[in-house]
């Protein structure tokens, strides 16, 4: 199973996605966190303990990864649920490798959510939603461009689609329910 999450920057999106993975984990598999952004700047720090400080929160016991490029390269099990949080950051994480130029990145990164998906009971992935801002340079075109092909063919692939607006999570496609989150 895969579940798309998107939704504004702050919007309650990974709050959404954290209670779906729990909701939707296997009994006896691991809820795997998949943090894809890196610490560059106190603000983010903050966003880190946030996102931890939920997490301890829920009474849950997650696995931690931090991978900010090639997320297939992670040791995943049968029955884990995994987050992966979010493919926003990711693809900025394709931009700044050296290894690999960035031309095929949603293709990269598509494919290795997608075997991720074949891999596990559950994957629930996040990202921003940014089709409503003004590229500022054909930089920031291109990267939201390759965004939006990355989530329609995640959104295509999924059995569930979610936008989180103001904490409200609005279900776009397949059938889940979201009341109690």
């Amino acid at each position: 199973m895969m579940i798309f999450i998107s939704g504004g920057v702050r919007s309650g999106k990974s709050s959404v996605a954290e209670k779906l993975a729990i909701r939707y984990r296997h009994s006896n598999g691991r809820l795997v966190y998949v943090a894809c952004g890196s610490r560059t700047d106190r603000e983010m720090d903050e966003r880190i303990g946030h996102h931890q400080q939920r997490r301890t929160a829920s009474g849950c016991s997650w696995t931690t990864i931090e991978k900010s490029i090639d997320v297939a390269a992670i040791g995943v099990e049968a029955s884990d649920t995994l987050l992966i949080d979010c493919v926003t950051t990711l693809l900025a994480g394709e931009y700044f490798r050296e290894d690999k130029a960035a031309f095929d990145a949603d293709e990269r990164i598509t494919k290795d959510i997608l075997t991720l998906a074949k891999q596990a009971h559950a994957v629930i992935v996040v990202s921003n939603e940014l089709s409503f801002e003004m590229p500022a340079s054909e930089l920031t075109a291109n990267y939201m461009k390759k965004l939006g092909l990355i989530h329609q063919r995640l959104v295509q692939e999924s059995d569930a689609a979610v936008l989180v607006e103001h904490g409200l999570p609005i279900v776009k496609k397949g059938v889940i329910s979201c009341g109690e989150l």
